[in-house]
């Protein structure tokens, strides 16, 4: 196991901007002599490579010890280039927009610049990991045996959009953030923001339930601080820049597609189980049902849990049994 970094320069953005980045990543296991046992592992939202590490845990289901996993830090989570490690003049909230195709296309870089792979055996992530998954499914079909996106979709839909904007208003308001220029931590406007934040990542049934109980929590407040916690991990701007990236992916925004999204849709040659959580408020089954439906080899594969968005984090227990079993499907 290693950790390194991968440095591209002068890279354009899609938004047409020029700058030296890196990428850091982490890799699991041997890559094989011919370099066919490689999965690639994506980042979620405001979480870093060990975080990511739940999804493919070896279990009594699959055991990816004799696989090659790269796991690579989207762009603004704090490992990669991000507004809180680049240097002037692109520091703080100068830092370029970085759309999901930005992501990917550095990421193709780093598989095949670093470690001669010319194909992956499976990418997958859960939530903006599984932006990047459909994004790594159409940009390079010829690339990709199969994709596994968890709790995502291919392009966020109008509603998503709208909760993303409504979760960073909380945190904006707060006078200290002054525009991204803040000299301290802008706290309660994170508050604010995780506040916020908890009352959607978890289900309607996770609370009437009170399935908090199950996590070690006795009470609502016990939900928000833990989501408080969590963020309060990260740097601000980093946070806000990440959610632009959010809001903004759609596997049909380039030169290739023109905004066609069921063109793009169709273009995802690999074998595909998309997963979404049948509880989940971000990205509902409904719109996967439709995602599938112009995807020519997928399969739709709901995780049946009552944790909301967290199902497919890896630490939901029954979402951890259906992810391991769709990579195990894949796989074989």
């Amino acid at each position: 196991m290693s950790c390194s970094q991968f440095h591209i320069s002068e890279f354009k953005t899609q938004n047409g901007s020029s700058i030296d980045v890196q990428l850091t990543y982490e890799t699991y296991g041997v890559l094989s002599e011919n370099h066919d046992n490689a999965i690639l592992v994506l980042t979620s939202y405001a979480a870093q490579h060990d975080d990511a590490q739940a999804l493919f845990a070896a279990s009594e289901i699959v055991d990816l010890s004799d696989h090659f996993i790269i796991v690579i830090n989207m762009f603004c989570n704090g490992m990669s280039s991000s507004p809180s490690n680049t240097m002037p003049p692109y520091d703080g909230p100068r830092f370029p927009s970085m759309t999901v195709k930005d992501n990917v296309s550095c990421q193709h870089r780093l598989v095949t610049e670093c470690f001669g792979i010319d194909r992956l055996r499976l990418v997958m992530g859960f939530s903006m990991g599984a932006l990047q998954t459909f994004e790594w499914g159409s940009s390079y079909p010829k690339m990709v045996d199969a994709i596994l996106p968890i709790c995502g979709a291919a392009r966020v839909s109008p509603h998503n959009y709208l909760f993303i904007d409504g979760a960073k208003a909380a945190l904006l308001a707060d006078p200290v953030f002054a525009n991204g220029d803040y000299d301290r931590e802008p706290t309660v406007g994170l508050h604010a923001f995780a506040r916020v934040y908890a009352g959607w990542v978890f289900s309607q049934t996770f609370f009437r339930e009170h399935s908090y109980r199950e996590m070690g929590m006795s009470s609502i407040e016990d939900v928000v601080k833990f989501m408080q916690d969590y963020f309060m991990r990260r740097d601000t701007n980093d946070l806000v820049a990440m959610l632009w990236t959010w809001q903004h992916a759609d596997i049909s925004q380039n030169d290739q597609f023109n905004g066609d999204f069921e063109a793009a849709l169709r273009s995802i040659s690999a074998r595909a189980i998309v997963m979404p959580g049948d509880t989940d408020l971000y990205f509902t089954v409904a719109d996967s049902e439709i995602e599938v439906k112009h995807m020519p080899n997928a399969e739709l594969r709901p995780i049946h849990s009552t944790l909301g968005h967290i199902a497919g984090s890896g630490l939901d227990p029954i979402g951890k049994t259906a992810i391991d079993k769709a990579i195990a499907d894949l796989l074989s």
